[in-house]
């Protein structure tokens, strides 16, 4: 019987789920199973800072629909990993993040980097386990993994004694146990039923598809079923591009106050909430009128009538009720198109020509909406948008569209500013063949623009777009709007092109609008990374401005 190490069956147990690539950043903890990958034929795709590792694992589970998995060592390569856990956490995005630690012997006996990292992460995942046999580290990794894809994704967590990885077995004595194998649940059919009765009944019906509708895979259930039924859809989150933006029966981000379309909603009289928890983006549930019926489908029976009651709640997974639905809305006759639908779409009119001002704009440094805009018009349909946090990224959530599934990146509710760049490498990875487009602050840049560096040497060419104002642009604005004047809000102006120029890579510096475009076009032509730094005016966003006005009780 052949001898290996425990971190060899680790990484076959993985490569047997589908997995293809680790993320992470060696370490004497985790160098066995670094070594592991190498015999096994999985890549590694090694970081420059921890929660490097876990955000690109989050990216790429993000654009695959599979978990990724980050690999990083004890101590502090463990706490700087629990932010891209946390985020994982907030955006129900299944990442296994392993650990390593010091040996079990000299456990409680004061070792270099001793913590509890279990306890540490056990609020921000799903699952989270101490591994301290060798022989049942396969089992482990396997439910972690299952862990990771049920129910409602979301990160686990698996700790793992440098010993425990590096012990000699008999490969031939220990099963690598294989993929959970099992149908997700369906909805009974008289909730489908019943379903269809309150729509087809409504005069002004909407469908609000979250990120259930990615998770379950269900986009193309998604089109037949709005196609059969001419109801108008809205999409948030991951559920971004389900439908694509450019759809006659789609109205956009199901955000009211970067669509104005979505405050229509509050006029619906029959909403359909398929895999959207009912948080802040949706108001608490308030974006809907308090007379409206409301059908809420979620995999996880929690979220089911949370902060606003559902006079028709469904539990189950949103691809397989979406195809009950599309199946049993074929069955019946007579489906038309509600004439409300016409009036979101003037509503969508409305609002694209309020934007033209703005997004035509010659005037320098630019407004974000022209930088949205050449943005736009530069990159084709296949295009995976990153999009980071800040008054930019709202410029730029309210301006791109989203057009097919998987190609709209947000940071989700932890709202980590910088995670972009790491998240659209992992993205980049599980899509080489599209163009991968990070938009972002200049203030975001500082926090993971060294893994541009990670990219460079994986052959990775995302290109950034830094709407560059220089400073934290809105907390500018909030500031001064509460307080009357600013600090710390103030960062200077930074050439970042000539950082990642100084990295390896392509950079174009942009002040004036005419320039904008050609230098798009160049990066993106580049063939590696790229950072377009665009001198930017400082204008509050709609979110921005909605804040201000909440706070002071003013009407917006």
């Amino acid at each position: 019987m052949a001898k290996v190490t425990a971190a060899h069956l680790l990484v076959r147990t993985l490569k047997r789920h589908g997995v293809e690539c680790l993320f992470g950043l060696c370490g004497d903890h985790v160098n066995a199973v670094f070594n592991a990958c190498v015999d096994e034929g999985v890549a590694i795709v090694d970081t420059r800072q921890e929660s490097g590792a876990t955000h690109m694992a989050d990216g790429w589970a993000r654009v695959t629909g599979q978990p990724g998995v980050s690999v990083v060592t004890g101590g502090p390569g463990h706490t700087n990993s629990i932010t891209g856990i946390a985020t994982a956490w907030m955006a129900g995005s299944p990442v296994l993040a392993i650990s390593g630690t010091f040996e079990r012997a000299l456990r409680d006996k004061g070792p270099l980097q001793e913590i509890d990292q279990v306890d540490m992460v056990r609020a921000v995942t799903k699952w989270a386990r101490l591994v301290d046999d060798p022989a049942r580290l396969p089992q482990y990794a396997a439910l972690a993994y299952r862990e990771a894809i049920s129910g409602r994704p979301g990160p686990v967590h698996l700790t793992i004694p440098s010993d425990v990885l590096e012990a000699p077995l008999d490969d031939s004595a220990v099963v690598i146990p294989g993929p959970l194998k099992g149908g997700p649940p369906a909805a009974p059919p008289w909730a489908v039923e019943s379903a269809l009765d309150l729509l087809e009944r409504a005069e002004r019906p909407a469908v609000i598809a979250g990120s259930g509708v990615w998770w379950g895979r269900s986009w193309d259930a998604l089109r037949r079923f709005i196609e059969l039924t001419h109801l108008p859809c809205f999409t948030i989150g991951l559920g971004r591009g389900s439908l694509s933006d450019e759809h006659p029966l789609c109205l956009g981000y199901a955000d009211p106050i970067l669509n104005p379309v979505a405050r229509e909603i509050n006029a619906a009289d029959v909403v359909l909430l398929i895999g959207k928890r009912m948080d802040f983006r949706l108001a608490y549930g308030n974006l809907f009128a308090a007379d409206a019926t409301l059908i809420q489908v979620d995999i996880h029976a929690p979220e089911l009538g949370k902060n606003r009651s559902a006079q028709l709640p469904i539990q189950g997974d949103a691809g397989q009720v979406l195809e009950q639905l599309a199946a049993a809305a074929r069955a019946r006759q007579g489906w038309k198109e509600k004439p409300w639908v016409e009036r979101l779409r003037g509503a969508r009119r409305a609002a694209a020509e309020a934007r033209r001002k703005d997004e035509s704009s010659d005037a320098a440094p630019l407004h974000p909406l022209r930088i949205v805009k050449e943005v736009r018009e530069a990159v084709n349909s296949d295009a995976v948008w990153s999009i980071d946090g800040g008054d930019f990224a709202q410029w730029c959530r309210l301006g791109l569209p989203a057009r097919k599934p998987g190609h709209w990146i947000r940071l989700g509710p932890l709202a980590t500013v910088g995670a972009s760049i790491p998240l659209a490498i992992g993205a980049k990875l599980a899509k080489p063949d599209c163009p991968v487009v990070v938009l972002m602050g200049d203030g975001g840049m500082a926090f993971h623009s060294w893994e541009l560096h990670t990219a460079l040497r994986f052959n990775l060419p995302v290109v950034v777009v830094v709407g560059n104002d220089g400073g934290w642009g809105m907390e500018r604005e909030l500031q001064a709007a509460f307080y009357d004047r600013t600090t710390g809000v103030e960062l200077g102006q930074v050439r970042y092109d000539r950082v990642v120029e100084a990295m390896g890579g392509y950079g174009e510096h942009v002040e004036h609008p005419a320039e904008l475009r050609p230098a798009l076009e160049r990066a993106l032509k580049a063939g590696k990374v790229a950072c377009v730094n665009v001198m930017m005016r400082g204008v509050p966003s709609p979110l921005t401005t909605a804040n201000i006005a909440r706070v002071k009780g003013t009407k917006t």
